[in-house]
């Protein structure tokens, strides 16, 4: 009689590194790094990202070879290099931080540089809500810190401020990290705020009285008869048009029990 064989999932780990942490000051802690992987058995093929490496083929090939797990080592601009083909090659997503800066690995609850290898052997997985702006993804948000155009939310209704506020769309937290900021980002749903200064709104202390409007969506979209800045995820993007919505598709990603959500 044939013994059935149980079949065992192997996650294998492909890790990219970024750019800047080639710099001599970070040798000693990549060589830390790469012995603590080892002990706990999560080694796995690196690659480098350069100037003129796009990471979409290498990633895509990795997957295509059984990689489960693509973890960047670096900072938030790194993860920005990867997030669009991680989200489109739905795999799990690590981070091991190094560098500044690392808001995103604040919001998951990593530590920097050896004893993040330790929550990633963990594998505690989060799914969470990724949204996009004109095509490109993002983890935790966007602004608009002088915010004077039309918005729309899920197609529905619109609004314009009178005069010229702050816009934040929250999908993990505001531009500034605090628990006021966060939200949920397995809801579904945007948390967008606008704020406005008063008209002859001065308090006792002469500082100026704003009002406020917080709406929740899955689908927005700015338009401006003069472009404007915005800043996703820290990084800015210049457009008279902007359309904003949830992706289809969740990330999963490796967090520790310290993370902020």
């Amino acid at each position: 009689m044939r013994r059935r064989q149980k079949l065992i999932k192997i996650n294998m780990y492909y890790y990219i590194y970024d750019e800047f942490i080639q710099d001599k000051r970070y040798e000693k802690e990549l060589i830390r790094i790469e012995n603590r992987l080892a002990d706990l058995g999560i080694t796995g093929k690196i690659s480098r990202l350069a100037l003129f490496r796009d990471p979409t083929e290498m990633i895509a090939d990795e997957v295509s070879r059984g990689v489960s797990t693509v973890v960047a080592v670096g900072n938030d601009q790194t993860v920005r290099k990867i997030i669009d083909v991680v989200a489109d090659q739905n795999v799990i997503f690590g981070l091991i931080p190094l560098g500044t800066p690392n808001n995103l690995a604040k919001l998951l609850g990593l530590p920097e540089g050896v004893p993040a290898c330790d929550i990633l052997s963990a594998r505690s997985i989060e799914t969470i809500d990724l949204g996009s702006v004109n095509g490109r993804r993002f983890i935790s948000g966007l602004s608009v810190p002088n915010f004077s155009a039309e918005i729309t939310y899920d197609g529905k209704f619109k609004i314009e401020p009178a005069r010229p506020g702050t816009l934040e769309i929250r999908n993990l937290a505001g531009a500034e990290i605090s628990r006021e900021t966060l939200a949920d980002p397995r809801d579904g749903l945007f948390e967008t705020t606008i704020r406005v200064g008063l008209k002859k709104g001065w308090n006792f202390f002469k500082k100026q009285k704003y009002g406020e409007s917080l709406l929740t969506s899955r689908r927005l979209a700015i338009r401006s008869r003069e472009p404007i800045s915005l800043i996703a995820d820290g990084e800015e993007m210049i457009d008279k048009r902007f359309d904003i919505r949830m992706n289809p598709q969740p990330l999963q990603v490796i967090t520790s029990r310290r993370r902020m959500f």
